[in-house]
Parts: C-alpha cells; structure tokens; sequence
C-alpha cells in the first residue's frame, strides 16, 4: 500500500522535551516534517493526547546550543510500543505560528543539504 503524505518527512534525530500536565518527558525523533514528527520515549504515549513539545538540534549527541528549539502543541496520531520496551509516537504539531512554520521550513530546508 502506497502512502501518500502531504509533507515530505526528513529522517532527523532531533531531541524532545515533552511536557504534560503532570509531569516532563524526553523523547527523540525518528524523522520530521512541517506537519509533525515521530518521537521515541521510554515513558508510554496515548492516542489523541495533547502536550507541549520542544524540539532541540543534537550534534554529536549533545543538544547544539546555537539553534533555538522549537516549541509547540502536538497531538498523538498513534501510538506503538517497540521491541526494546520504549514507546513510539506520531504528532501532529498544532497551533504553530507562521514564524514557527517558517523556522521549521528553512531549519528541515538547511538540514537536508548538510
């Protein structure tokens, strides 16, 4: 079955700070688009939920201090757990301001030519 996505999605390993009402989370990216992402956590994800979101550029696995993150709204698509016990999730970003879509246009634009 083909699938057809209306954003091109970029294989990115970026981290993510997730934060719910009860408590804060890490994750990490598995790939990025203008629209959304999908993270990896070891903390489990339920559909349909809402939390805010940050995403930072890791260079050499440390967080790459010159680039601000991202910060947003996501909603959760699905979920899956993986064979290594961590949590999978795809998000749909929500609410982002144009100057946050452009930032995530020019940033996802500038790291496919590196």
């Amino acid at each position: 079955m083909t699938q057809k996505r209306q954003h091109p999605r970029f294989s990115l390993r970026l981290s993510a700070e997730i934060s719910r009402a009860a408590r804060t989370a890490t994750a990490v990216t598995r790939n990025v688009s203008v629209a959304g992402a999908n993270l990896v956590s070891e903390y489990p994800f339920e559909d349909g939920e809402r939390f805010q979101v940050g995403l930072f550029l890791v260079v050499d696995d440390v967080e790459d201090a010159t680039k601000p993150p991202l910060v947003c709204s996501a909603r959760v698509q699905w979920t899956a757990e993986l064979d290594d016990g961590n949590h999978s999730a795809g998000v749909h970003f929500e609410d982002m301001t144009a100057e946050q879509q452009t930032w995530l246009e020019r940033f996802l634009r500038e790291t496919e030519q590196m």
